[in-house]
């Protein structure tokens, strides 16, 4: 009986034994999980590149567009997403051709007009305080919209150009049918008007603008001395673009002073300080 207890405990314990050697034989090894690990990895790799290109894009920003360009280079202008720039060669020789170009005549004063007019558009009080104009200027009737009577600048800078090219010609713009309408409405006045009001406005636009451009020379055939290169590259803004909008635009009234307009006691910013803003 002894005995077979014993036996009964040996083959108790050995059968535990295999019961673990069979688990053990079933069981797979695994490696340890090092995914965490490779995650964190491609974070950081992520964020390196991202660096790089972000410190890349800080050295050399993206290309400024035309309106980047218009609002940096000039005061503030209801019209700036008007400009648009082109590269534009210009004619510089004495014998260069061109409609605005040349002696007197029919189809030269007509391309000059086509670029002078100057129509009245209107201004909204905003776009006036933020060129910092007065909200007593001229303003439209409320049924045209209320708004404030203007005009864009570069027709009159043109204007000036062009009285001055008439008056050169004075003998031909003063026979009565050649005679343009700025001589009609200011008469006695030409010479006054271009000496003291256009040509000084236009110094003041080149003056402003000082074109950075280089002239350079070359020798010629027959001549001793170099010949001046004048045809120089410029990035200009395109004048169409402000032709076809005032086109659009244009405000059909001829301001007429009301009863009850502000009055100043002399003309818009006469004697007023260049740093001060006019009444």
């Amino acid at each position: 009986m002894h005995s077979q207890s014993k036996f009964y405990e040996l083959s108790s314990h050995e059968s535990r034994r295999l019961t673990e050697d069979e688990e053990d034989s079933h069981s797979v090894s695994y490696p340890k999980r090092r995914f965490p690990y490779i995650w964190s990895l491609h974070i950081v790799i992520f964020f390196l590149c991202l660096f790089i290109a972000m410190s890349g894009w800080m050295r050399h920003p993206a290309t400024p567009t035309d309106l980047d360009c218009a609002t940096q280079l000039s005061p503030y202008s209801p019209l700036a997403g008007l400009v648009e720039y082109e590269d534009i060669r210009f004619q510089g020789d004495l014998q260069d051709v061109n409609p605005w170009k040349g002696k007197p005549n029919p189809a030269l004063d007509e391309a000059w007009e086509n670029i002078t007019h100057m129509w009245n558009i209107q201004v909204s009080a905003d776009d006036m305080l933020r060129m910092k104009k007065p909200l007593t200027q001229v303003k439209a009737p409320p049924h045209l919209g209320n708004g404030y009577v203007g005009g864009i600048e570069v027709f009159h800078q043109l204007h000036c150009i062009n009285l001055i090219r008439q008056y050169i010609y004075y003998d031909y713009y003063m026979q009565p049918e050649n005679k343009p309408l700025s001589f009609l409405t200011s008469p006695g006045r030409p010479r006054a008007h271009i000496a003291d009001h256009c040509i000084d406005i236009l110094r003041q636009v080149i003056q402003c603008n000082g074109d950075a451009g280089v002239v350079t020379g070359s020798w010629v055939k027959g001549y001793s001395r170099p010949q001046v290169d004048f045809s120089t590259w410029h990035k200009c803004r395109k004048l169409q673009r402000f032709i076809d909008y005032q086109e659009k635009a244009v405000l059909d009234y001829e301001p007429v002073k009301p009863l009850d307009a502000f009055e100043l006691d002399d003309r818009p910013c006469k004697h007023v300080p260049m740093d001060q803003i006019c009444p």
